[in-house]
């Protein structure tokens, strides 16, 4: 199958530049064998785990705000060790698994062309027994947490699986795979003590656990916001390709949807912070400052270039990102 593929691909872009191995960087490092697992799971940059990463992250710190006395710093850093760290695994499984799937579609678009998978460096074969390898050992770190995690874990391996077949039947795949991230919020917290099952059963829980599936839809609609964008650079490749997608569909009006999932998620943010009777610091935050830096970045954003979403996807978030993390890191 990968020879077949390299194929098309040369003669689809036979006026772009071949692949050449990395000459920089943490991958330049490495034995030529390991390089293309490396660049399957996306080892380095490491933006995709990075995010992937932060909801459990958040999670952990919700919990620790709304607990009572709070947990201790060190049991905090201790599970978000665990928790990033097995995070590189979880989320080279998950993009692993996603090119097996999109193996075909790959070798005809231009920025995917010299992916492992579809250069024939990886055989199907040997992607799927990496695949396996990594979830395994990720469900055995998981499990060092508590049983709660790993309750959370197995649907969340499910969900991953099911996002790459989401492309054959909906649009609108950045809402799937923000399904997908989010339900890192679940484990995090769940890892420091909090769970939501529990506390949906409790009647003294309620708002908390309110408050955990607010975060978590926050989580679900950032992720879509960022994907979005993030989808425009192959807009082009997928129309000759006459493949659906959500940068498509929102051709034209994108920044106007993206300018209200914006608003719901400070909305949803908010609606975490009431619940859970945050400080004003909380606020300032995680809502004010967050509804400023997605103005800025929707704003400036320039989704006819490529470039741009790329950039916008891979620098401009982290003023979000970091506006969250710092409104609970305010409320410990």
């Amino acid at each position: 199958m990968p020879s077949d593929l390299r194929k098309p691909s040369a003669n689809l872009f036979s006026n772009l530049p071949p692949y050449v191995p990395p000459q920089s960087g943490p991958l330049s490092y490495l034995p030529q064998s390991w390089v293309p697992y490396a660049e399957l799971m996306r080892l380095y940059p490491a933006i995709g785990t990075i995010l992937i990463y932060e909801p459990f992250l958040l999670g952990t710190l919700f919990a620790t705000a709304v607990s009572k006395p709070h947990q201790s710093l060190s049991s905090l850093l201790k599970t978000n060790a665990i928790l990033s760290i097995g995070g590189v695994l979880y989320a080279g499984a998950a993009v692993a698994f996603n090119d097996l799937t999109d193996l075909e579609l790959d070798g005809k678009i231009a920025r995917t062309r010299h992916r492992p998978l579809v250069r024939g460096a990886i055989s199907p074969l040997n992607g799927y027994i990496f695949v396996i390898a990594q979830e395994v050992v990720w469900l055995a770190m998981i499990g060092q947490l508590s049983r709660r995690c790993f309750s959370y874990a197995i649907p969340l391996l499910g969900l991953v699986g099911a996002y790459p077949y989401s492309k054959r039947f909906t649009d609108f795949t950045p809402v799937v795979l923000g399904f997908t991230f989010a339900w890192g919020v679940f484990i995090g917290s769940a890892a420091m003590g909090i769970d939501l099952i529990e506390l949906a059963l409790q009647k003294d829980g309620f708002k908390i656990a309110g408050a955990l599936c607010s975060l978590y839809l926050s989580c679900v609609v950032w992720t879509t916001v960022y994907e979005t964008i993030y989808a425009h650079q192959d807009i082009e490749g997928d129309k000759k390709q006459r493949v659906g997608s959500m940068a498509i569909r929102l051709e034209g009006k994108a920044k106007t949807v993206l300018s209200m999932l914006a608003a719901l998620q400070v909305v949803l943010l908010s609606c975490t912070g009431w619940l859970i009777n945050a400080g004003s610091l909380y606020y300032a935050s995680a809502c004010v400052s967050v509804s400023i830096s997605l103005a800025i970045m929707i704003w400036k954003v320039n989704l006819k270039q490529p470039r741009d979403c790329f950039w916008w996807h891979s620098h401009g978030l982290w003023l979000v990102s970091s506006g969250i993390i710092t409104g609970f890191l305010t409320q410990i």
